[in-house]
């Protein structure tokens, strides 16, 4: 009988041990292999004190450990807490000790990342266990794992699912996709997203195999794309890769999530890859990865829905007052049903707060998502906006009042604003002593803030741009007026060139100006791409048009070696094609660096 997340893995791997399971740049592993690796781990987590009600922290980087860890702990009977090892040390100290995370599980590459304090196990090659031993018994109501999530009180908020959750999840799957969709799934979401959960478990409960990559920049370069038959992306990502025709050779379904998806979008899914089903999932992670869902036929035509609820979830349109508003009516979702997580850890106010009295079923709860949205008559849920100033970024959840709260926490900074406009954040601050009139730029100081951010949170939460005011706009009842924070500066991004430039330099700039939007004048050489306004989309499209005007190969993961025009033209000039010794970004802000951190060289054409 299946009570655990991770039980359908092990019917699998017993069914079909020589089986790949996981495809991946560190390595190829069979079922047989990776369930036997993960029950030996099992054993040693249990030794250390791992259990049910235990949750333990795993900080590994993205090779197939990854994924024998998070299964070793949930047959040890404990819930998984992920931890991005290139997050910030103090979002990881932090989700620790929020958590009460007492167990560790690292790798020896990742273990200097890791927040101090927790017993560490590290996995290694461990002994091989007899046939027949089985994983410590959980019951569906167990948590399996835990994710943390922007929090609007500047503090993140640790999401408890439990395994009947994640097992309603797998049911639905099961009736909404092919086995074919599912063998060989796309896994490029950080795990401390809950998509991670859908991408791993799809393939591995369902006998598929999993293609491992480091994020969705990374997948033209993956020597495993071809085999990519189902992939889940968010809509901006997916724009950027069919602006460079990046995508997967042999994908049949395409699931968005995360951001609206527009009929454009999904008009140039079906002519432009190989996918025959293109599908509109929505959820917060407090419902379990998704709760809603659309396949988006290709002979339809207006806006897509986000669907109708899935098998197991409950779904309401409420208004102020918790009535029903009938179909047509906007009002605010709630959702209900097996996918419910069981509240905030740690956090009884929070959860209070948000997971309320469900009127329609007794005994229930409900979860206030503060998304706004409307029944058509079809029965469909058309997505409105939101109620608070919650935003959705490249498919990441972001609270702008904990961005807002960081940045009021420098110690140069008086009072903060943030707003998202044209897909990126912006940051609006006014500093001690502010005295200009309107808009006014310092560079220093704005190294000063947001390189202390980037200690302090993950990539995505980092404002693109900041620009400081004398004061922020107000409403006539005095609260922040977000809409007349002006538009930041359009020569904000660029400084003077300091030198004249060499060839292949001036080529350069005249390639990040293209893409960027800028004058390659005003591009100083010196400059890293993403303080001049460059995200990892454009990496992508970055690494097409070098490698079309210098007739040399480049990959994405070269482009995170290098910080700046300047030494990307020393590779590009450098005959032997060997990446020279260059000053590396102390932190690269697009949070996927293991490509070009595991110590290799990258040779031409490599």
């Amino acid at each position: 009988m299946t009570e655990g997340l991770h039980d359908e893995f092990i019917e699998q791997a017993v069914k079909n041990p020589g089986a790949t399971a996981v495809y991946s740049e560190a390595g190829v592993v069979s079922y047989g292999e990776l369930d036997e690796r993960s029950r030996a781990l099992a054993e040693r987590l249990v030794a250390e004190g791992a259990g049910p009600g235990v949750p333990v922290g795993i900080c590994v980087e993205r090779t197939p450990d990854l994924l024998i860890g998070i299964l070793a702990i949930l047959r040890a009977g404990s819930c998984y807490l992920p931890l991005d090892p290139n997050y910030p040390a103090e979002r990881l100290d932090f989700m620790v000790q929020d958590s009460g995370t007492r167990l560790l599980l690292t790798t020896p590459a990742s273990r200097a990342n890791c927040p101090a304090g927790p017993t560490v196990v590290v996995l290694d090659a461990t002994v091989r266990t007899e046939p027949g031993e089985r994983p410590v018994p959980v019951v569906p109501g167990d948590t399996a794992y835990i994710i943390y999530t922007s929090g609007s009180t500047g503090r993140p908020k640790g999401v408890a699912i439990h395994h009947s959750g994640c097992l309603a999840m797998l049911s639905e799957m099961d009736r909404i996709f092919e086995g074919r969709d599912l063998s060989g799934v796309s896994a490029a979401s950080s795990v401390c997203f809950d998509m991670s959960v859908m991408e791993i478990f799809a393939a591995l409960c369902r006998g598929g195999a999993v293609i491992l990559v480091e994020s969705a920049v990374h997948l033209p370069d993956s020597p495993y794309a071809d085999r990519i038959t189902h992939l889940n992306v968010v809509p901006s990502v997916m724009n950027g890769l069919l602006d460079a025709g990046a995508l997967p050779p042999n994908v049949r379904t395409v699931v968005f999530g995360g951001e609206p998806l527009r009929r454009k979008l999904v008009d140039r899914a079906y002519r432009e890859t190989t996918a025959d089903r293109v599908y509109n999932a929505y959820g917060p992670t407090e419902g379990t990865v998704f709760c809603s869902h659309k396949w988006v036929r290709e002979d339809e035509t207006g806006e897509p829905t986000i669907g109708t609820p899935s098998v197991s979830a409950r779904a309401y349109v409420l208004d102020e007052d918790l009535n029903k508003v009938p179909a047509g009516v906007s009002g605010e979702l709630f959702i209900g049903g097996a996918g419910l997580a069981h509240g905030y850890v740690n956090r009884p106010e929070a959860t209070a707060e948000r997971f309320v009295r469900d009127p329609f079923v007794d005994g229930e709860l409900m979860y206030r998502t503060g998304d706004i949205v409307t029944f058509t008559e079809d029965g469909e849920l058309q997505f409105g906006g939101r109620t608070d100033h919650q935003v959705k970024l490249r498919g990441f959840r972001i609270e702008l009042e904990e961005v807002e709260a960081r940045l009021t926490g420098c110690p140069e900074v008086r009072e903060a604003a943030a707003v998202v406009r044209d897909n990126r954040l912006i940051g609006y601050v006014v500093p001690e002593g502010a005295s200009r009139d309107g808009v006014w730029l310092d560079t220093d100081l704005r190294t000063a803030v947001t390189g202390r951010l980037s200690g302090e949170l993950p990539e995505y939460m980092v404002p693109a741009t900041v620009v400081f005011l004398d004061a922020l706009p107000l409403a006539p009842g005095g609260k922040l007026d977000r809409a007349a924070l002006p538009e930041p500066p359009a020569d904000e991004p660029g400084r003077p060139s300091s030198v004249a430039g060499t060839p292949t330099e001036v080529a350069l700039a005249e390639i990040w100006g293209q893409l960027l939007g800028l004058d390659p004048a005003t591009i100083d050489v010196q400059a890293a791409f993403y303080d001049l306004g460059g995200d990892s989309l454009l990496l992508v499209r970055l690494a097409r048009l070098m490698t079309r005007r210098f007739d040399r190969r480049v990959r994405v993961p070269d482009l995170f070696s290098f910080r700046d025009i300047s030494s990307l033209a020393r590779w590009l000039d450098d005959d032997s094609g060997e990446t020279p010794e260059i000053v590396r970004s102390a932190r690269l802000r697009a949070g996927t660096r293991r490509a070009a951190l595991r110590g290799r060289s990258t040779s031409n054409g490599s």
